[in-house]
């Protein structure tokens, strides 16, 4: 296809709910090998970079394949840091630096540990195929977070639909349409994010996947459901 193609792993060190979160023993493994091996193992991958403030995170990294050709620096490893910064420092770094410039970013977090190759190659097909900007997985939102039957707190403190009328109109869930949550990685033009600032740039597609490759690890429970969904397999 002669397009160049990067996958950018953010993976900072500091993480309050579970420490040193990203190589957290996840069923044997250090949880970040599980999306640097999906990217290994993807065809439209050519090259993986991670993002680091942590000589220990990069240097389990390394073990799964990825480069470290810079380490972030520390204003850009705080809990409340942005990931387009993040990534913006990453991209320009690796065009000053080594004068490389990808035509598509793949942005997965370290925290998606059943992200499958496929999902990985699947949406950049998709991109090509329908000249989209830019793609993602997605999953479809359960009928208990639709936003048709999700309530507020009002300033008494009493609750109520945000959209009493459309709740009632959808008495069930065959008949709500269908909405989307974030699934499990991202696929952009790496030209038009400099230029937005976002990652969902331009006409963006989605490939719908299985909520179970979207389980994020956040939290310690995240954690322990993880390990039942492996013990499942």
């Amino acid at each position: 296809e002669g397009y160049k193609t990067l996958a950018l792993i953010p993976a900072r060190g500091g993480s309050k709910s579970i420490p040193k979160k990203n190589i957290v023993d996840l069923n044997g493994k250090h949880l970040i090998s599980y999306c640097l091996n999906a990217v290994k193992n993807s065809s439209s991958v050519d090259r993986v970079v991670l993002t680091t403030d942590n000589q220990e995170i990069a240097d389990v990294a390394k073990k799964y394949g990825a480069e470290i050709p810079f380490m972030r620096p520390a204003e850009l490893a705080q809990d409340n840091t942005p990931t387009i910064p993040v990534i913006e420092h990453a991209l320009i770094w690796l065009e000053q630096n080594e004068n490389y410039v990808p035509d598509f970013v793949l942005l997965i977090e370290p925290t998606a540990p059943f992200v499958l190759p496929e999902q990985i190659d699947k949406t950049f097909e998709l991109i090509l195929s329908t000249k989209a900007d830019s793609g993602k997985t997605v999953i479809a939102v359960p009928r208990i977070f639709h936003p048709y039957h999700v309530r507020h707190t009002t300033p008494d403190g009493f609750l109520e639909f945000d959209n009493q009328e459309l709740h009632y109109k959808h008495p069930s869930r065959q008949v709500d349409p269908k909405r989307y949550a974030h699934g499990n990685l991202w696929w952009f033009r790496r030209d038009l994010f400099l230029r937005e600032k976002k990652i969902e740039v331009g006409k963006v597609i989605g490939l719908e996947i299985d909520p179970k490759s979207a389980h994020d690890i956040n939290e310690p429970f995240d954690l322990i459901v993880a390990k039942v969904l492996f013990d499942l397999e």
